[in-house]
């Protein structure tokens, strides 16, 4: 008895330190690839390109199902829990960036449904600069494991990192607007519809 309370603190440190490691979220190891794609497709309307004629009241309707299909091919799954306590799904994404080089974006966020599986909450936490596969896996791993943990990512944002990059979006200008499940622009400008712009483009 005595031997197992002394291993229980050694086993709650050992599982604290799984915890922090990203890999232990892999998606492979709790959805299969189907169910991942699955997952993507029901929030690739808020994540992906619009269409050229969808606006956003309109990118819902069914005659714009194939290019979100499309979209959601093109978006993998890195990361993924589903924190059985409070009903959110914590997810990591990436998509392919236009790059010279082979480089891509990570979008981590969260979402919640309700019973009949609707998705009743959606955040986009973060995105990231786009950069190579390594260093975009280790830093949106670190970045999505403090996500879980709740911690402020500030520290992240460009104008707050230096020369080191990590989080493109959000940044003193642009948030993401949780009622409407959009990036948003915090200036008031005449170049309003530039901005609107840059938010579509974000979704290239």
């Amino acid at each position: 008895m005595r031997a197992i309370v002394k291993f229980l603190p050694l086993l709650l440190i050992v599982i604290a330190c799984n915890q922090s490691k990203p890999e232990a979220y892999s998606a492979d190891n709790t959805l299969d690839s189907n169910a991942q794609q699955a997952f993507l497709y029901d929030i690739i309307r808020y994540m992906g390109k619009l269409p050229g004629k969808a606006n956003q009241m309109t990118k819902f309707e069914a005659v714009f199902d194939d290019h979100y299909r499309e979209q959601a091919a093109r978006h993998r799954l890195e990361l993924y829990y589903n924190d059985a306590k409070t009903g959110d799904i914590y997810f990591l994404t990436s998509r392919i960036a236009p790059s010279i080089k082979v480089k891509r974006v990570a979008i981590g966020g969260k979402l919640r449904r309700d019973e009949q599986g609707k998705v009743v909450y959606y955040e986009e936490v973060f995105r990231t600069w786009k950069m190579e596969e390594p260093e975009m896996k280790e830093k949106s791993g670190m970045l999505f494991v403090k996500m879980l943990k709740g911690e402020d990512l500030s520290l992240y944002y460009p104008e707050n990192s230096g020369k080191e990059e990590y989080i493109e979006f959000p940044n003193q200008d642009v948030y993401f607007d949780v009622a409407q499940r959009v990036w948003a622009s915090r200036l008031e400008d005449p170049l309003a519809p530039y901005y609107e712009l840059k938010m579509r483009q974000m979704n290239d």
